[in-house]
């Protein structure tokens, strides 16, 4: 009975997902289908749905959705640009390197993937499609290099992951610092051996030179401007090394300070209304979020009640996995998952059920959350759900079959750091290991 409870749970959950249902009520009918067949009471769903959204920890999600759009709303990004082009622009492809080294800066602003893709189309566009730039190479760096928002921090991705399963959010953020960092340096190795073939398409002799990054006016800024985008991951780690914040007081601490930049540094992009739209807005984005986390409490009930999480561990050490083959059975399964279904709900339900199983087999819980992000992320990439992709391609007008042609090879950079991560636990350990101690 618990199999064909769980069959028809995950069932209706994905067929309702493929066909379009709001996420959030697919998980939650799913749930309560399953609940239903094995005759668990249904009314244990609106306990565990008051139980998860009653808990304070579940406060940091929002409270970091709202200080990335405050950051980017007040205009703290404009200084981090700047600081982007003076390192970007001294190596080859300058165009597309500022766009990476910005992306890297950015990310602990943002914290969000689409949120870092549509400020790097926003603003690289217009000046890469001047230079020659085929707008499908466009939407394949952008969408790749947003997805290093989602690795360092403060990260909504890993905050998810690290308040499903439980584990440290601190240690989960500085492991994704260095795989973050990989993916940028891999972005513009791949960057600099294409320049040539797109800085100079569909130019006029000689104006391609002109154009390039290394020769084009540098933004107005200064390291002041730029410093107080790259102080603020700096202050919500620090806060929370030193014992100074919870997640969520770091969230609450990090808002506060980008009101005082606000009202001081970036006062003539701060306004009454600025500050009350850039709150209504990302709450509203916040919520989107938090009822995908009551679904997953729905059917977070059916997971604990047919004991499958144990029922996964179980199946693993018995058939005496290895590290390796668990590894690639988890890129397989949620990669070919990720095709379907969006980031957010695979990581409500199945990183906590999986998470148990790392563990019996001998895999640090924090290396198997970088490790689970990265190959979440990387579906993001890959229609027909691919979100990240569909967004960027979007923005750029552009076809998936164009953002492929001309951007397969970020998306390889991409792929191949993921396998990087997944096989050396020492890449997303070190770093948690020395600022730890």
């Amino acid at each position: 009975m618990a199999l064909i409870a769980a069959a028809a749970a995950f069932g209706a959950l994905f067929l309702l997902a493929i066909f379009g249902v709001p996420l959030a009520a697919a998980m939650g009918i799913g749930g309560v289908a399953g609940m239903l067949v094995a005759g668990i009471p249904v009314r244990g769903s609106a306990i565990a749905v008051m139980g998860v959204l009653g808990n304070f920890a579940w406060l940091a999600l929002p409270l970091f959705i709202i200080l990335g759009g405050v950051l980017s709303d007040i205009g703290v990004s404009r200084g981090v640009v700047w600081f982007g082009e003076v390192i970007g622009r001294r190596v080859r492809g300058g165009t597309s390197q500022v766009l990476i080294v910005t992306s890297l800066f950015m990310g602990g602003m943002t914290g969000s993937t689409l949120a870092e893709a549509g400020l790097l189309t926003t603003m690289f566009r217009e000046e890469m499609e001047r230079i020659g730039y085929a707008k499908g190479y466009l939407a394949g760096l952008i969408s790749c290099a947003g997805l290093i928002g989602a690795l360092i921090p403060p990260s909504n991705v890993l905050l998810i992951l690290g308040l499903a399963g439980e584990i440290s959010i601190l240690r989960l953020w500085i492991a994704g610092i260095v795989p973050g960092v990989m993916i940028a340096i891999g972005l513009m190795i791949a960057s600099a051996m294409l320049q040539r073939k797109y800085e100079a398409a569909g130019m006029p002799s000689g104006a391609a030179q002109s154009a390039s990054a290394s020769r084009m006016p540098l933004r107005r800024g200064s390291f002041a401007a730029a410093l107080p985008g790259l102080a603020i991951p700096v202050f919500i780690l620090g806060g929370m090394r030193l014992g100074v914040f919870s997640p969520v007081e770091a969230g609450a601490a990090g808002i506060v300070f980008a009101l005082l930049l606000g009202v001081t540094l970036f006062r003539e992009n701060t306004s009454v209304g600025v500050l009350a739209t850039s709150f209504s807005k990302n709450l509203l984005n916040s919520m989107s979020y938090l009822l995908l986390v009551a679904g997953a409490a729905i059917f977070g009930v059916l997971i604990v009640r047919l004991n499958l999480a144990n029922a996964v561990e179980h199946f693993f050490v018995a058939n005496e996995f290895s590290v390796l083959e668990f590894m690639i059975v988890n890129f397989v399964l949620f990669f070919i998952m990720g095709f379907f279904i969006e980031a957010v709900p695979i990581m409500l339900i199945f990183f906590p059920l999986m998470l148990p199983a790392a563990r019996s087999i001998g895999i640090d819980p924090i290396h198997f959350g970088v490790t689970f992000s990265m190959i979440i992320l990387l579906a993001n990439l890959t229609p027909p759900v691919g979100v990240q992709t569909l967004f960027v391609c979007r923005l750029m007008n552009t076809s998936v079959f164009e953002w492929w042609r001309h951007g397969k090879y970020f998306f390889f950079v991409v792929l191949l750091v993921t396998f990087a991560v997944m096989l050396v636990p020492s890449i997303s350990l070190t770093l948690p290991e020395i600022m730890m101690r």
